[in-house]
């Protein structure tokens, strides 16, 4: 497959090689099982990494990624606009969201650590540029607010977004091309997306992920189409 034509993460990021982003440290919220991380080392090897996730069942498979990758750090918390304590609501067996709702009876409901992303830099010592990874199920903006510092170092995000607002985050996500809008207001760009997902039945686009690099990178300063 030609690599313009390739949709999926491998793709991406080997387009975002053309680019050549540095990064030193890799903030990956929510972060799950956390075996993507082999991949990103791929690419940037040596960063230090940080896995963050609101479920502690994650514990031992981080610990046996941190012994196989040194600077690879990780955290039980959620990460938010404060510092504090909050609660989550596990949506599936792999992720969960911050409550922004009241849910029905049955589900399961975590009481959890709040942490800023700034906050977390500075305490596992994460030397800039970063690359910030978002898996978060809906409650992105959340967490921008409290990397303000954090955004001002970072080179790359990838985010998970939606193209339908979400039941169990009350509605509150932003849908993508609402995410893109917010995206520029904070002073980046999307360059890329991959592994677009189709919900079953309607075949509607459900779910992707967007790249953004800063939006006074050089890629930007060319309008053409032609090399």
């Amino acid at each position: 497959m030609r690599l313009e034509r390739d949709s999926s993460l491998d793709g991406a990021i080997r387009r975002i090689g053309y680019k050549n982003i540095a990064v030193s440290s890799f903030v990956n919220i929510g972060a799950g099982r956390g075996d993507d991380l082999s991949f990103f080392l791929r690419h940037w090897p040596g960063m230090k990494s940080l896995l963050i996730d609101m479920d502690p069942r994650f514990l031992d498979g981080w610990k046996s990624i941190a012994n196989k990758h040194p600077g690879t750090d990780y955290v039980v918390c959620g990460a938010s606009s404060i510092d504090g304590t909050g609660q989550f609501l596990k949506s599936n067996d792999v992720g969960g969201a911050l409550l922004s709702a009241p849910v029905a009876a049955g589900n399961s409901v975590t009481e959890t650590p709040l942490r800023r992303i700034d906050t977390l830099v500075a305490e596992f010592n994460l030397r800039p540029p970063y690359f910030l990874k978002f898996d978060t199920h809906g409650v992105e903006i959340d967490i921008l607010a409290g990397a303000v510092e954090t955004l001002k170092n970072t080179s790359l995000i990838m985010m998970e977004v939606y193209n339908f607002k979400l039941n169990f985050v009350g509605g509150r996500n932003l849908t993508f091309d609402e995410m893109s809008l917010h995206m520029k207001t904070l002073g980046f760009r999307c360059v890329d997306m991959c592994d677009p997902l189709f919900r079953p039945g309607d075949l509607a686009l459900w779910q992707m992920h967007m790249l953004f690099i800063r939006d006074d990178h050089p890629t930007w300063k060319r309008s053409s189409y032609s090399a």
